[in-house]
């Protein structure tokens, strides 16, 4: 889970355009569900898009928010790896928000992945603005594949974030926040924390209601 604070800053750059990665090591973390909840708030004039093995440079004309369903070199088949990859983060060159997530704990290790051993350029890497890496409250048990815990909370731990021109940077401490090197809007913030508040209150839950009603605000 994400502080009403910290969830309002990630909204504010995703809906002004900022592709996204989330990350966790083990599955049943939460990387997935972070990832579809801020879908909700992607700029109204991107259509989405899925990218799929063999067809991910076949995305059509015009600009749009493209999504993998996982970035990885296992099954189930519509996970992205190898020449696939590169073609997914490529379509950052033709203006196109890219939306994925991965299994990896830290920076170092999804640089790794995916300049390392696919072989992206790092200026499409760090077109990549905000990675996300979620945990365990307490951190995840060493060597676990996959969580089976449902009762324990999870929680942000480490945020990188890169305007595209230089290598992503550390903008958020779990003890204290958001740093000094998190970009910040604090008007469009507001904004964003108080639709998040209105929304907690509310009865829509599914992506295309939030979407609708944020879209809607005005």
């Amino acid at each position: 889970s994400f502080d009403l604070d910290l969830a309002a800053w990630c909204v504010s750059l995703v809906s002004r355009g900022a592709s996204y990665i989330t990350g966790s090591g083990p599955g049943g973390i939460g990387k997935t569900t972070t990832m579809h909840s801020l879908l909700s708030f992607v700029p109204d004039d991107l259509s989405f898009q899925i990218a799929l093995p063999g067809e991910v440079s076949q995305v059509g004309a015009g600009r749009h928010c493209v999504i993998s369903n996982e970035l990885s070199d296992h099954p189930p088949p519509t996970y992205l790896w190898d020449q696939d990859l590169r073609d997914f983060l490529a379509l950052s060159e033709k203006g196109h928000i890219l939306v994925a997530n991965v299994h990896a704990d830290d920076l170092d290790e999804i640089h790794g992945q995916i300049v390392g051993e696919c072989k992206v350029p790092e200026s499409q890497f760090r077109a990549i603005n905000l990675l996300i890496f979620i945990c365990l409250e307490g951190g995840n048990p060493p060597g676990e594949r996959r969580i089976v815990d449902n009762t324990t909370r999870r929680v942000a731990n480490k945020i990188f974030y890169s305007d595209g021109t230089g290598p992503h940077q550390s903008v958020y401490d779990p003890t204290s926040g958001l740093t000094s090197a998190a970009p910040r809007d604090p008007e469009h913030e507001g904004q964003c924390r108080a639709f998040l508040a209105g929304a907690l209150n509310g009865s829509e839950r599914s992506i295309v209601d939030v979407r609708q009603r944020f879209l809607a605000r005005g």
